[in-house]
């Protein structure tokens, strides 16, 4: 089947690189993988970045992170979830640097407020 012709979303050609993978066929599995990132909207992005932190991946997590921000320079959540993974690592500076600019981004007050907590307790942790 040509997946590169049908109308496939993030979420089924992820779904379809897992089933390949447990297959064998890693590089057909690749192909979509990289299909699923040209495709895959902000949110699912960045959901799948988190997945790939809590199965300890890292590397492929910020790979995509990363990507996200290119993609969405603009959002401040791209930001946010960059920050928050650099946090889970234990890199404070680089998390403040990335809450700092989704805070410049970010309009919802709720959000700024949290953001603002976030980079006073991250500050904070720096100055021991």
């Amino acid at each position: 089947m040509d997946v590169s012709s049908s109308k496939s979303d993030f979420l089924d050609l992820r779904t379809r690189a897992e089933f390949l993978d447990l297959c064998g066929d890693s590089d057909r599995a690749e192909e979509l993988r990289q299909l699923s990132v040209e495709v895959g909207r902000e949110v699912d992005l960045n959901c799948y970045a988190y997945q790939l932190l809590w199965r300890g991946k890292i590397e492929a997590a910020f790979d995509l992170l990363y990507h996200n921000v290119e993609t969405h320079p603009n959002s401040w959540n791209v930001y946010d979830s960059l920050a928050e993974a650099y946090a889970m690592i234990g890199d404070t500076e680089s998390a403040s640097e990335h809450y700092s600019r989704a805070l410049l981004l970010v309009r919802d007050p709720e959000q700024r407020l949290r953001i603002r907590g976030l980079l006073l307790h991250l500050r904070g942790m720096t100055e021991d």
